[in-house]
């Protein structure tokens, strides 16, 4: 039995509604898409659970199939690397999300609450919300009772003092469209530059001078 993944099929629902048919090696691609745009970027980004959703449904079927391939085929070795790299992908996706929320798990649930009070897209899953709360106040316990140990100490003061994402470090992106009157941070408020980015090309930018071209698309991290 041949396993191709180009005569798969999945179906994503996107944000306005559309159902858009893709291949399985179409949804394994947008997978590494944004794996790689969650790992490079300093900030947390908006879950793509849709897609990992798709690729866990293709994963399933793929080792359905892999299940009814005997022992003796050769064919299912390289079938099953190939699961196990698309597995890697997801499980170091949703990895580096839990490693920004550990980090910056304050900011980002400060974040939250405006997007919320601005009826905006939440950046996080239902179960990254859960965790990013319970990891809170599971700090919050744990400096309780280290300041129950040291009571001279202010306990407000490390709240006050957020670990944030440096937006400002630099990344290597790839335009996937045109792209005109990219504004080019310069460090200062008087030196910025506006440059115009063609399909293809590659640079190392700012991350704050692209971060809504990441988020909106148009621009892949790489």
């Amino acid at each position: 039995m041949n396993i191709n993944l180009d005569e798969l099929e999945t179906t994503i629902d996107e944000i306005d509604d559309t159902n858009v048919q893709l291949t399985s090696a179409e949804l394994i691609e947008m997978m590494e898409e944004v794996w790689l745009n969650e790992k490079f970027a300093p900030e947390i980004l908006p879950n793509k659970q849709e897609i990992v959703d798709c690729v866990l449904g293709q994963l399933a079927f793929m080792e359905e199939n892999l299940a009814t391939l005997p022992c003796s085929d050769f064919k299912k070795g390289i079938h099953q690397l190939e699961v196990d790299r698309i597995r890697y992908l997801v499980t170091s996706y949703l990895r580096h999300r839990l490693e920004k929320i550990e980090t910056y798990v304050f900011h980002t649930l400060k974040q939250e609450e405006q997007r919320t009070e601005r009826d905006e897209e939440s950046y996080l899953t239902e179960a990254e919300q859960e965790f990013a709360v319970k990891y809170r106040q599971g700090l919050e316990q744990h400096f309780e009772n280290v300041m129950n140990f040291h009571p001279g100490l202010p306990f407000e003061d490390w709240k006050n003092q957020l670990i944030v994402p440096n937006t400002k470090s630099f990344v290597f992106l790839k335009a996937k469209s045109r792209v005109e009157g990219v504004v080019v941070d310069g460090g200062r408020d008087d030196d910025s530059k506006l440059v115009d980015l063609n399909l293809g090309s590659q640079l190392i930018i700012s991350y704050n001078s692209v971060a809504d071209l990441v988020k909106k698309g148009e621009v892949r991290l790489i």
